[in-house]
């Protein structure tokens, strides 16, 4: 066989298995079993998976559940090297692969703090190894997939649930290529809530009740605290009102609400998908900068936002006034980094998850993985961006402010 033939069958091959992967599979052959690719929620706050549960008003969600993995592998790195022995002499996979991104961080490190790097390099160390693995983990399977069954909420597109699914696994029905799935309507949401779990939330009573859900007791008595109970399990029949009906109490269902529409809410999502993750670490990041400058400076880093030395030598330098007011302005500057941390990272890992979404759901296969490399280098980019700019910030408010010739008083 010549190179040429060679090289036919070997394109024949690309072609066949991109047509397969990329185009028979995600528009005939899931579709066909009715598991073609559902288009995920695009939420931007956290999703609720436990309400109240560090308290009252204070809940367990997607994106905190993130958290706590991103530092739970994090420690696990750390404790699969004590376990096997803490730091060797001669190191292993895992040892040397650690040490080189260290001795690289901190180097970099010295580089722009000098004589400070011991005393930041912690601290920008610890950012960098929680946002890698926090970045990463959207790219594990199961992320952003895989989670709890719920009625879709009024505005959110739902899909119905196929009948024939696993036991213990429930999954949506897509049996159409590009199915975005359809909107519920709050009529929809109340539907599905007693068709499904016999009752309405109490958030959603009052609501219910004027989408066409009354809740009526006895002899048509209407019921009283706005809250709607079911005993039985809710029935729909086409273009009738459903009704479930209990001890002495009976629920009307409005016409035409369709009560087969769910949503799944991830059990794990990327942490840096959620703005408080991300304004909560810029905080720590800002406040560690003034620290830094008060432990360098003593009282004298004040300086750099209060110039009183320029104000004290007036007579001498009547521009003094100018550094007063430039020093001001860093005040400002120190509350915009929050905003600059905040947002970049935010709007980085948050915008990549909204991609790999979109391009599985339009190309299942093949495509949708070289975005997947995209978001590698993205995660990993951002986490170093993040590190960096706290150490040069640190780095910035540690090094002596000059007074300009200022006579110290």
């Amino acid at each position: 066989m010549n190179k040429t033939t060679r090289g036919l069958l070997i394109l024949v091959g690309i072609i066949v298995v991109t047509g397969l992967l990329c185009l028979w599979l995600p528009f005939v052959g899931l579709p066909g079993a009715s598991i073609g690719v559902a288009l995920p929620v695009i939420y931007v706050p956290g999703e609720v998976l436990v309400k109240d549960f560090f308290g009252e008003g204070v809940h367990l969600t997607n994106t905190l559940v993130g958290m706590f993995l991103a530092d739970a592998v994090v420690l696990l790195i750390l404790a699969a090297l004590y376990l096997r022995g803490g730091v060797k002499l001669i190191p292993g996979r895992l040892q040397a692969m650690l040490e080189l991104l260290v001795n690289y961080m901190y180097n970099l490190a010295k580089s722009v703090a000098g004589s400070q790097a011991g005393r930041v390099f912690p601290l920008v160390m610890g950012i960098f190894l929680f946002l890698l693995v926090a970045n990463w983990l959207e790219l594990v399977p199961g992320v952003d997939s895989v989670g709890l069954l719920h009625c879709a909420p009024e505005g959110f597109n739902g899909y119905p649930i196929n009948q024939d699914s696993p036991e213990g696994v429930v999954t949506l029905r897509v049996d159409s290529p590009l199915n975005s799935g359809t909107r519920a309507t709050l009529a929809d949401f109340c539907a599905c809530e007693l068709t499904h779990l016999g009752h309405i939330p109490k958030e959603y009573t009052e609501s219910c009740a004027a989408a066409g859900f009354v809740a009526e007791h006895g002899e048509g008595e209407a019921a009283g605290g706005g809250e709607t109970h079911t005993e039985g399990e809710a029935t729909t029949t086409e273009g009738e009102a459903a009704t479930t009906e209990g001890e002495g109490e009976t629920v009307a269902v409005s016409a035409g609400a369709n009560p087969n529409l769910f949503v799944v809410t991830p059990f794990v999502r990327a942490a840096a998908t959620d703005l408080n993750l991300t304004v909560a670490l810029a905080l720590i990041a800002v406040i560690a900068v003034q620290v830094f400058g008060v432990m360098a400076l003593g009282p004298d880093y004040f300086q750099k936002f209060f110039n009183l030395r320029a104000l004290g030598n007036l007579g001498k330098k009547p521009m003094g006034v100018m550094d007063f007011a430039v020093g001001l302005l860093e005040i400002i500057s120190e509350f915009s980094r929050v905003l600059s941390f905040a947002f970049r990272l935010f709007g980085n890992i948050f915008g990549g998850q909204v991609l790999l979404f979109v391009m599985a759901f339009l190309v299942a296969a093949i495509l949708p993985a070289i975005f997947y490399a995209f978001e590698l280098f993205v995660g990993l980019i951002q986490a170093f961006v993040f590190a960096m700019l706290t150490l040069a910030f640190s780095a910035q408010a540690m090094a002596g402010h000059g007074d300009g010739g200022h006579e110290h008083e």
